[in-house]
């Protein structure tokens, strides 16, 4: 697989209760580019649809396509959930020419800029606080305390990790708007400026 060498992978990710989601839910409203769709085992929130934000399957066909190496990479996190890239929707991103917006788990980052280097621009998401965080899981109502409570622990070690990616962003209580500002600033700092908005 091979990039267009004009081509650029920006690799976002964030830690628990961050708000990733939420950007990216915004970017793709403002922003056309190529956003690569992940694939899990967890089940949909009650906002979520097939395909988005991911792709939804059982555990079961997932781990058939680790056997059949139809993954580029996946991680197994969070309870015994499997998050990961099928190397089909990455040749569709590498096929549409357009700048690549992939969100992708702290630990697959690092095989991401591996694999594609000097191509790579990585964003991190921030919550405000640890609290913050924890109060913004709560209020989605799609996790159980103890899920929540392993979800924090996690953060707390991706947090850490953020130190390795060349942007990090905290994401301010009800600052959404502003936070989607400066994942676009970066990202028309590192694309062609000819790249059309979404009108």
């Amino acid at each position: 697989m091979k990039l267009n060498i004009e081509q650029k992978i920006f690799l976002i990710s964030g830690s628990a209760g961050a708000g990733k989601d939420s950007v990216l839910r915004v970017l793709k409203r403002k922003k056309d580019l190529y956003y690569v769709i992940t694939t899990t085992t967890r089940a949909p929130r009650k906002e979520e649809g097939q395909g988005n934000p991911y792709y939804f399957i059982p555990k079961e066909k997932f781990l058939e396509l680790i056997n059949t190496e139809g993954l580029l990479e996946y991680e197994n996190v969070y309870s015994d959930h499997y998050y990961g890239v099928t190397k089909k929707e990455v040749e569709n991103a590498f096929n549409s020419n357009k700048p690549i917006i992939w969100q992708i788990e702290y630990r697959g980052f690092r095989n991401i800029i591996k694999m594609f280097p000097g191509q790579v621009v990585s964003i991190f998401i921030l919550p405000p606080s640890l609290k913050i965080a924890r109060q913004r899981m709560e209020r989605r109502k799609g996790d159980s305390p103890t899920i929540i409570e392993e979800r924090l622990e996690l953060a707390k070690k991706e947090i850490v990790a953020s130190k390795e990616y060349d942007h990090t962003i905290v994401n301010k209580e009800n600052k959404l708007d502003e936070t989607v500002t400066e994942v676009l600033q970066i990202i028309n700092q590192e694309t062609d400026k000819k790249i059309k908005d979404i009108k």
